[in-house]
């Protein structure tokens, strides 16, 4: 079993890596915030066909950073709730709020505090891209999504494939960083220092160490399933909303996939599921 207090210190880690990144990303070309307060919405071709129609429904964004997908979906009539453990994450999703007269309500807090702090009568929980890795126990997160559910409420997510943590991710050509390096099954975390940040490679960091946890597709499942929640879907896309194996070629329309004639893998994937 992990040492609590240990665990407890490498989310801590984590903490102080996003609150010093959040000035850098609401300032980055890669989070599009001037094309937001524009009218843009930063919801990708994936979420948008998948989610359906969230007008009138009351919904909880779980790891909402600093709210621009929580605020797209306000956009769209839903009533919106997001959660992150990042307290400036927090003061910058209000802030964007307020400027752009989004009604929304967000809370600082982590994931497992959600049905304490935001509540328990939801419509819809949501989360998406690159949010699994950082939490320890996908059981105690599958557990705190049923609880935030009112009966037979929907849950939905998206999120890179956890095939990706294997492949190499140094080299400049797609299939040169095909070659396996890691395990796909890990029993802790991961453990990275990394003095920069993937929206601003330029810009040096403070914090330099953080902590992410594999959760593979059967584990996910799994915790859902056991959590109480029937599973209507669970989708694989060929396609990512960034370049999670580099050399990867965006289309676009804010998405990423293999280059013409390369092999195409599960870059994504996609769940649906029911409070029983």
């Amino acid at each position: 079993m992990p040492d609590k207090s240990e665990t407890l210190h490498q989310i801590e880690q984590n903490r102080a890596r996003w609150d010093e990144v959040v000035d850098i990303h609401v300032a980055s070309d890669f989070y599009r915030v001037a094309e937001f307060k524009a009218g843009h919405s930063t919801l990708d071709p994936i979420v948008l066909s998948e989610l359906s129609d969230v007008a009138g429904q009351k919904l909880l964004h779980l790891q909402c950073h600093f709210g621009l997908d929580t605020l797209s979906l306000a956009r769209l009539g839903a009533k919106m709730t997001g959660l992150d453990f990042s307290p400036k994450a927090i003061a910058a999703a209000r802030k964007l709020a307020e400027e752009t007269s989004i009604d929304a309500r967000f809370i600082e807090g982590r994931v497992e505090q959600a049905p304490d702090l935001a509540g328990t009568d939801f419509d819809i929980v949501f989360t998406s891209w690159g949010v699994l890795v950082w939490l320890p126990d996908i059981n105690v997160w599958a557990q705190t999504v049923a609880k935030c559910l009112k009966p037979g409420g929907r849950f939905y997510m998206a999120e890179g494939h956890p095939i990706l943590w294997i492949f190499e991710d140094q080299k400049e050509a797609y299939l040169d960083n095909l070659n396996v390096v890691r395990s796909y099954f890990l029993d802790g975390p991961q453990r990275w220092e990394n003095p920069f940040d993937y929206a601003e490679p330029s810009v040096s960091l403070k914090h330099h160490q953080s902590n992410e946890w594999q959760h593979g597709l059967g584990e996910v499942v799994t915790a859902l399933a056991d959590a109480g929640l029937r599973i209507d879907f669970l989708h694989e896309h060929d396609s990512l909303v960034w370049p999670g194996i580099p050399g990867m070629i965006d289309n676009g329309q804010g998405e990423y996939r293999a280059p013409e004639g390369a092999p195409r893998l599960p870059f994504a994937y996609s769940i649906s599921a029911r409070k029983i």
